[in-house]
């Protein structure tokens, strides 16, 4: 009887337990459990049961900045471009005026003033004459519309509509024109270029501060 009970025993002790492979080990509590989720081996779920958030508006709206500094750019090179025609133009004008007011200040500072009948006299007047000829058919484009508000008084008062510069700022002189008048002369031709030049400050001061 005894012999019986230690040799059951034994045969339970040595009895090979089943073995279980790891998948099998998940099936079966999976079975438990209900449906199995697929997973990685990280333990994150796959990639398209992720959300994927997009932000078009965001993009939209960096592009519509972009386009708004590209006009701003392109407006302020055109007023840039604009300005400088205009100070070229007046830069020539006033060099022209110098030149007049040189040769009209050489016949009133001569000492003995010159006959009116002096060849030299009358070849400075007669300079005068070309100058001016070309000066008052010089055409001055107008400062762009933000910087023109700001000499728009000086600038009508001598210059036309079509830009070229008004006759009365620049006196006519003839080879036989007196003392008197080409003194009178050499002070509007003073006014005239005093002038021109706040309109080339002018405009010049307002592009700086737009």
């Amino acid at each position: 009887m005894e012999a019986d009970k230690v040799s059951g025993v034994a045969s339970m002790m040595y009895y090979p337990a089943q073995s279980q492979t790891p998948g099998q080990m998940i099936s079966t509590s999976a079975n438990a459990q209900g449906p199995a989720v697929e997973t990685d081996t990280q333990g994150v779920p796959p990639a398209s049961d992720q959300v994927r958030l997009t932000t078009p508006s965001a993009t939209l709206k960096s592009l519509e900045t972009v386009k708004t500094i590209e006009q701003i750019h392109a407006y302020r090179n055109q007023l840039v471009n604009d300005t400088r025609a205009t100070n070229e133009a007046l830069n020539k004008a006033t060099g022209w005026l110098d030149q007049m007011q040189t040769n009209l200040t050489a016949i009133t500072k001569n000492y003995p003033p010159f006959p009116l009948q002096d060849t030299k006299r009358k070849d400075l007047l007669m300079s005068y004459a070309s100058i001016r000829e070309e000066i008052v058919k010089m055409t001055v484009p107008a400062p762009p519309a933000p910087t023109y508000e700001k000499v728009k008084g000086m600038w009508s008062s001598l210059f036309g509509q079509n830009g070229q510069i008004l006759p009365h700022a620049v006196p006519e002189l003839h080879a036989t024109s007196g003392d008197n008048e080409v003194k009178a002369a050499v002070t509007t031709l003073g006014t005239t270029g005093d002038r021109l030049a706040a309109i080339s400050a002018g405009v010049t001061q307002t592009l700086a501060r737009s």
